[in-house]
């Protein structure tokens, strides 16, 4: 009997191991921008020890190809902004409303860049990135 509760927790834990993160399948959540890279030189860019605050968004989706998301930046908070989805994992989000009070650099990055969002994709791991011309953005969901 010891046997058989040993081998049964030997093998579910084994099986635990092996399974690959899955990647997301939808915005629908919170996310926290980790990184911004440079798509020209391929430089990365990660928050500074310095700033406290996080930019955070969260997603609702209102359909499969469209939504709203809010959060906020180290310093500002993010209102109620549309997002569209289209084929070939396109992204649309034309408007950014937002306070704008001494925006940090970190915060910055994101604010100079989201309303130039172009394409998506999601990765194993629960990140999101939204690629823009010059910068791609990295997000984590929570």
């Amino acid at each position: 009997m010891k046997k058989l509760i040993l081998f049964t927790a030997i093998l579910g834990l084994t099986q635990m191991a092996c399974r690959k993160p899955q990647a997301p399948s939808s915005f629908s959540g919170r996310w926290v921008m980790v990184e911004v890279k440079d798509n020209r030189s391929g430089l990365t860019t990660t928050k500074p020890f310095s700033v406290q605050h996080d930019v955070v968004v969260t997603f609702t989706s209102l359909n499969s190809t469209s939504g709203t998301f809010t959060g906020y930046t180290p310093t500002n908070e993010i209102g109620k902004n549309a997002y569209s989805t289209g084929p070939n994992q396109t992204i649309s989000i034309p408007v950014l409303g937002m306070t704008k009070a001494a925006e940090t650099p970190w915060g910055t990055l994101f604010v100079d860049n989201i309303c130039a969002s172009q394409e998506y994709s999601f990765e194993a791991g629960g990140m999101l990135h939204i690629k823009t011309t010059n910068k791609t953005l990295q997000f984590h969901r929570q």
